[in-house]
């Protein structure tokens, strides 16, 4: 079993050296969106998509390790925890306090990675909005406004103007015909 937590601390560590290279990246990927730097984006996107495919690959191995472990625990593959491990080890501090750190560190980690993902995803939002502002204003800036027209007159009691009393005429909800 030790050989099984030395590897799961050897695959945690690899998969935090990834992570922080994904959140250097992410960071990067914010300054292009808000430069509206397109050719920017796109390559720290394919820089970030490069480096989730390393993390899928880093994580396989690590539940490979870790159904290894729960093997040797007798318990069903998939339902161990690297807490449950970590409290496991809490007499055996060389593989307890390496465990227990670089799993608070990928915790931290993770988070700082979402909320920063987060914010690029509203400036994402944002951005798309503004441009379908532009594009509505755009299209709509040949349109003459749909309005009556008025004239000066229009106001003077003119026949059929406002405040005209001699030229009333019968709707149809007048009651004499």
């Amino acid at each position: 079993m030790a050989s099984l937590i030395e590897n799961l601390i050897e695959e945690l560590n690899k998969e935090y050296v990834v992570y922080e290279q994904l959140m250097e990246v992410s960071m990067e990927k914010t300054g292009a969106i808000v430069s509206n730097d397109l050719d920017r984006l796109r390559t720290t996107t394919d820089k970030e998509q490069l480096l989730v495919d390393t993390i899928t690959g880093l994580d396989i191995e690590r539940r490979k390790t870790m159904d290894g472990i729960a093997q040797v625990l007798g318990k069903p593959r998939g339902t161990v925890r690297i807490t449950e491990i970590v409290d496991m080890l809490s007499g055996q501090p060389e593989f307890h306090d390496p465990l227990q750190e670089i799993n608070t560190k990928l915790g931290r980690l993770a988070k700082s990675l979402k909320d920063v993902n987060a914010h690029n995803q509203n400036l994402i939002q944002t951005q798309l909005e503004m441009i379908n502002y532009s594009i509505n204003l755009l299209q709509n800036i040949d349109r003459a406004p749909e309005t009556a027209e008025y004239s000066k007159d229009m106001f003077k009691g003119r026949k059929g103007g406002y405040g005209d009393t001699t030229s009333v005429t019968s709707g149809s909800f007048d009651s004499k015909n």
